[in-house]
């Protein structure tokens, strides 16, 4: 076994791989073939190259994508970046011929050795709730749960009946950040909040990400004349067939016609791209921002369990 990052060859192995191991979720994303290619290409695009080298050197890359190869034959991957505190895998990923030789637990140790270097002392991840096999083997990795997240699903945005009420909508400033983020701070569970604290940057987007996804995005913001207390963004890309919410920020004392009318308007700009439906991220633990979701006709649709373990 070989164990390397990603290189721009890779890729339309890499899409072979997730769309056929990640079933479930694929058929929620409707990630396009022909888009990965272009995506690759901006990501390898000389440019985009030395910025990624730059923030090597300074020890602060976006993003680590490792893969293993097996007699030149790509089997495995998983990715790792850096959200809060934490190094995050996803797309932790073996090719079903060459599972039980021991791909997944080195990916896993390599993942967390690099997170380890970059000083995150815990590594994280997302597990389907009803993946049995999987859940064993991080449970046997030291991987503990830390709290439950769902995908919610709008499955018909092009019929959604719009905003509804618009009572202090408005586009969202950079000014409200703060706020904003001390809003969301203070609604997570403690454990939570101490390996991913809500940072006003995070409100903000990544130029860069759009760049290289070829993604438009907006943000809304609940405003009655004292400042930000609801906060919900969108994200179209043509690299999927859905469309992408951020999980609503709803603050205490937002009504709830409000906290959905928030939502509702962000449904509607994406549906003005023709998506088929519409994806959250969204903690079970957030009731004011599942209640917003549903009043806007999301439903649940995958549940995940995330896990936590010491990176070293």
């Amino acid at each position: 076994m070989r164990l390397r990052e990603v290189r721009a060859g890779d890729v339309p192995r890499l899409a072979e791989l997730l769309r056929s191991e990640f079933p479930e979720e694929e058929h929620l994303l409707g990630t396009r073939p022909e888009t990965v290619v272009e995506v690759a290409r901006r990501l390898f695009h000389g440019s985009t190259r030395v910025v990624l080298a730059l923030l090597r050197l300074v020890g602060r890359p976006p993003f680590r994508l490792f893969v293993a190869e097996e007699d030149g034959r790509l089997v495995a991957t998983t990715l790792l970046n850096f959200p809060g505190r934490t190094g995050f895998l996803s797309m932790v990923v073996v090719d079903p011929a060459y599972r039980r030789r021991g791909y997944a637990r080195r990916l896993i140790a390599t993942a967390s050795a690099a997170a380890a270097r970059r000083g995150r002392r815990v590594v994280a991840l997302d597990v389907l709730e009803s993946n049995g096999p999987a859940r064993a083997l991080y449970a046997s990795l030291g991987f503990r749960p830390l709290r439950a997240v769902s995908y919610y699903a709008h499955d018909a945005p092009s019929a959604a009946p719009g905003a509804g009420r618009s009572d202090g909508l408005r586009p969202f400033q950079r000014r409200d950040a703060p706020t904003l983020a001390a809003i969301a701070g203070a609604a997570a569970p403690a454990p939570v909040r101490e390996l991913f604290p809500v940072r006003p940057g995070d409100f903000r987007g990544s130029a860069w990400a759009g760049r290289v996804f070829g993604s438009q995005g907006a943000a809304w913001v609940l405003d009655r004349g004292r400042g930000p207390e609801a906060y919900v963004a969108a994200t179209y890309s043509p690299a999927t067939e859905a469309g992408h919410l951020s999980a609503p920020v709803v603050g205490s004392g937002v009504p709830a016609e409000l906290g959905t009318a928030l939502v509702g308007t962000a449904v509607a700009w994406l549906a003005s791209f023709g998506v088929p439906r519409i994806l959250s991220r969204v903690p079970d633990d957030d009731a004011p921002a599942r209640s917003a979701l549903e009043g806007a006709g999301f439903r649940p649709a995958l549940h995940f369990l995330t896990l936590v373990r010491p990176s070293s």
